[in-house]
């Protein structure tokens, strides 16, 4: 698993269409109202504005969350490699199984692809880090990539990991792009969405639940809430990958 997930990370980091995608979604980024350069100037120093410089951190750690679309479109391709390569028989040869093999190429590539995100959150966090040099802030912005950020990215990388093992490639990346601006940024009064339900990885319950900041539509959550809404995405990722295991050794066992 081990040497799955270090050939993965190292092909994913190679990858130039990543970065490409990385780099021009974060030239949309400074457009917006809710990061650091716009919203730390209005923030008074002292103790008055430690709630102020907390929700800075928290909401750009939600902004950075956007780097979810380019980051499962970025991963659905994994497994699609494997057939496009014909490494099917190859791999079944290998002392490994193919569920640690699913797991080191999911770990791999999505922490891969996971950098240039860290990267832009770093940026914004700098840039606090700059103007208020204070170690609270280098706390919040690691409880806020912990429990805000983090759970959706695994989610998200999960299945879309995963679920190209059955549908077409090309067909999942539209698939996934609608459903994640329908199931986070969507306004619920318009239309039945999962956008202020616990089925949100853009982390809007985290940011409230924790930390008071409100992200898109959840308009409440407690600790609890926001521990529940952790706690069900990080088990529909286990459990998305234990049914890409099972069907790719149906698959396996049929050719």
């Amino acid at each position: 698993m081990g040497a799955a997930l270090g050939y993965e990370f190292r092909m994913q980091l190679r990858r130039w269409a990543m970065w490409v995608w990385m780099v021009g979604w974060s030239l949309l980024l400074p457009t917006g109202m809710s990061n650091p350069w716009n919203l730390l100037p209005h923030v008074p120093a002292g103790p008055a504005g430690e709630a102020g410089l907390m929700r800075v951190v928290v909401e750009w750690a939600i902004v950075v969350n956007f780097f979810q679309v380019p980051f499962g479109l970025m991963l659905a391709d994994r497994l699609a490699r494997d057939r496009r390569l014909r490494l099917g028989e190859l791999l079944e040869t290998m002392p490994v199984g193919r569920g640690r093999q699913l797991l080191g190429k999911y770990l791999g590539s999505s922490l891969a692809t996971l950098l240039p995100v860290l990267v832009v959150y770093a940026a914004g966090v700098g840039y606090v880090l700059a103007h208020r040099p204070e170690a609270r802030v280098l706390l919040w912005a690691a409880e806020a990539f912990a429990a805000v950020m983090l759970p959706g990215f695994l989610f998200v990388g999960a299945y879309s990991v995963a679920v190209p093992a059955v549908l077409p490639v090309a067909l999942y990346q539209v698939l996934y792009v609608g459903y994640w601006f329908w199931g986070n940024a969507l306004n619920p009064r318009w239309l039945p969405t999962l956008s202020g339900t616990i089925l949100v990885p853009a982390g809007d319950n985290a940011s409230l639940g924790f930390f008071g900041v409100r992200g898109f539509w959840v308009a409440e959550a407690t600790p609890l809430r926001a521990v529940a809404s952790i706690a069900l995405l990080l088990a529909l990722a286990v459990a998305v990958l234990r049914a890409a295991r099972a069907w790719l050794g149906r698959e396996g066992a049929e050719l």
